[in-house]
C-alpha cells in the first residue's frame, strides 16, 4: 500500500520504485552508469559534430574576470574596463558583473591555474554532468533504476541546457550552476541521510546565489526538512522546529553573504547589478521587470522556428526564446501530470507547494523585459525543470506509456536544435 507522504515518521516520501534490499549507492547501479555513458557520448558527439574544444575557454566569461577582481581585493573590474561584448553594471563610474556571484567563487581557483583562460566550457559539461547525477539519485528514491535513469537522461538531454552546455560563456554558467544547484536540493532533501538534507538545503541556498528567484523553493526546502525531521504522532511542533534550525545556519549564513555582497557593491542587499545595465538605464520607463511585458513574452514562447533548405532556421526566434512545448516538453508532462494527479486525488502538501513555487517562478520569469538573447528554445524556463522533474515522479513507481513519446522526441529535438544552432550561429 502506498504510504500518505504527510505521514509522521523520520525517513522521507513515498518510494513506490524502491525495492527491498536495493543497493543505496548509485555507484553499484549499471544502469547509472549506462546512462552517464549515453550522456557523455551525446555530448562529446555534438563538440566534435560542431569542432568544439571541450577544454576551451569561452571570451564571454565574466566570472572568471570577476575571479581575477577577487584576487586584487577589488569588487569592481580591475583594470577599469568595459567589455562591450559582456552584460557589466555601471554604478559610480565603475564596471561591476552583472550576474550573482556563486559561479565565479567556483572558477575562482581555477584562475590560479588558468589565469584568464579558464576551462570554462568544460566546467559547463561538468555542471550538466553533476545534473544528471543528481536527477538520477532523486528518481531512484521513487523509481527502479532503469525508469531513474530515463527520466534523468529525459532531465539532462531533453531540454535547452543541453545546447547551453557546449560553451562556457557567462549565461551559460549562471543558468548551469543554478541547474545544478537546484538538482542537487532536490537528491538531499529526498534522500535517506540526515547529512543529504543539510547538503540538499545548502545546494538551494547556492543555487539562489546564482538565479535569485530559486528562492521560490525554500518554503518547499522549509517543509520537506520538517517532514524529515518529524517524530511521532505525540511530538509537538516545537521540537520539530527546534531540530530543523542546526540545517539552516549554513543556508542562512550564504544568505548573509550574498546580501552582504550586494550590499558592498551597490548599497542594497537585493541588487546584483541588473537594474545598472546600460539598456535599462538608458529608458527609466522600461523597467528590468514589471508586469507589462508578461503577454508579449508569452507571445514569443509560442513562436515556432521555420524549416529552410531542409533545415530548422532560428534567425528571428533566438531572442527571447520560441515554442516553450516543443524545446522543453517536460512542461508537456507536467501539464498532463497534473491533470492526473487532480482526477486521482494524488496531492499532497509537497505537491501544493512545488506547484505553488513553480508557478510563481514562471511568472516571475514571464516579467522580464526580455526573455534572454542568443539561444535555441526558451532557456530561462529551463530554471524550473529539476522541480518540474520531482514533481512528476514523486507518487508514481512508473513511466506511463504516453510519457515516452514526449520523452523520446524531447532528447532527439534537443539534440538536432543545438547541432544545427550552433552550426548556423558559432558559440560564445
Amino acid at each position: 500500500m502506498e504510504r500518505n507522504a504527510d505521514s509522521r515518521r523520520p525517513t522521507p516520501y513515498v518510494r513506490p520504485g524502491m525495492r527491498p534490499g536495493a543497493p543505496r549507492s548509485i555507484a553499484y547501479q549499471p544502469a547509472f552508469w549506462c546512462g552517464l555513458m549515453a550522456f557523455v557520448l551525446t555530448y562529446l558527439g555534438l563538440m566534435s559534430l560542431l569542432n568544439y574544444n571541450v577544454l576551451g575557454h569561452a571570451v564571454h566569461d565574466s566570472f572568471t574576470l570577476m575571479a581575477l577582481s577577487w584576487r586584487q581585493g577589488s569588487l569592481s573590474l580591475i583594470n577599469g574596463e568595459n567589455y562591450p561584448y559582456l552584460e557589466l553594471a555601471i554604478y559610480n563610474g565603475q564596471y561591476y558583473v552583472s550576474f550573482p556571484s556563486v559561479p565565479a567563487l567556483i572558477m575562482l581557483p581555477l584562475t590560479f591555474i588558468f589565469g584568464e583562460n579558464t576551462p570554462n566550457t568544460l566546467m559547463t559539461f561538468i555542471y550538466l554532468l553533476v545534473s544528471y547525477m543528481a536527477a538520477y539519485k532523486t528518481c531512484r528514491v521513487y523509481r527502479n533504476a532503469a525508469e531513474a535513469m530515463r527520466m534523468a537522461l529525459f532531465m539532462v538531454l531533453g531540454c535547452n541546457m543541453l545546447q547551453f552546455s557546449l560553451s562556457g560563456g557567462v549565461w551559460n554558467q549562471g543558468q548551469l550552476t543554478s541547474f545544478m544547484f537546484t538538482t542537487l536540493f532536490a537528491a538531499g532533501i529526498t534522500g535517506r541521510r540526515r547529512s543529504g538534507w543539510a547538503w540538499g538545503l545548502i545546494a538551494l541556498a547556492l543555487s539562489v546565489g546564482c538565479r535569485p528567484f530559486q528562492a521560490v523553493y525554500v518554503p518547499l526546502g522549509l517543509w520537506l526538512l520538517y517532514q524529515n525531521l518529524r517524530g511521532d504522532a505525540a511530538e509537538g511542533p516545537g521540537r520539530t522546529l527546534a531540530r530543523m534550525a542546526p540545517y539552516l545556519v549554513v543556508p542562512a549564513l550564504i544568505a548573509l553573504a550574498l546580501g552582504l555582497y550586494n550590499y558592498l557593491r551597490f548599497g542594497n542587499p537585493i541588487e546584483f547589478g541588473h537594474n545598472y545595465l546600460p539598456e535599462h538605464t538608458r529608458d527609466p520607463d522600461e523597467p528590468m521587470m514589471g508586469f507589462k511585458y508578461v503577454w508579449k513574452n508569452i507571445l514569443n514562447l509560442m513562436r515556432l522556428p521555420r524549416f529552410e533548405e531542409n533545415r530548422l532556421v532560428f534567425n528571428e526566434v533566438q531572442f527571447s526564446g520560441f515554442a516553450f512545448y516543443l524545446a522543453n516538453p517536460i512542461y508537456v508532462t507536467c501539464m498532463i501530470m497534473t491533470v492526473v494527479k487532480a482526477v486521482r486525488r494524488r496531492w499532497d502538501t509537497a505537491d501544493t507547494l512545488l506547484a505553488a513555487g513553480m508557478a510563481l517562478h514562471i511568472l516571475l520569469l514571464l516579467m522580464h523585459k526580455t526573455l534572454g538573447g542568443w539561444q535555441f528554445g526558451a532557456r530561462y524556463l529551463c530554471d524550473v525543470i529539476p522541480m518540474m522533474l520531482l514533481y512528476c515522479v514523486r507518487w508514481r513507481g512508473r513511466t506511463a506509456v504516453w510519457e515516452y513519446p514526449i520523452m523520446i522526441f524531447a532528447v532527439a529535438f534537443n539534440i538536432y536544435g543545438a547541432a544545427c544552432f550552433h552550426l548556423m550561429q558559432g558559440g560564445y
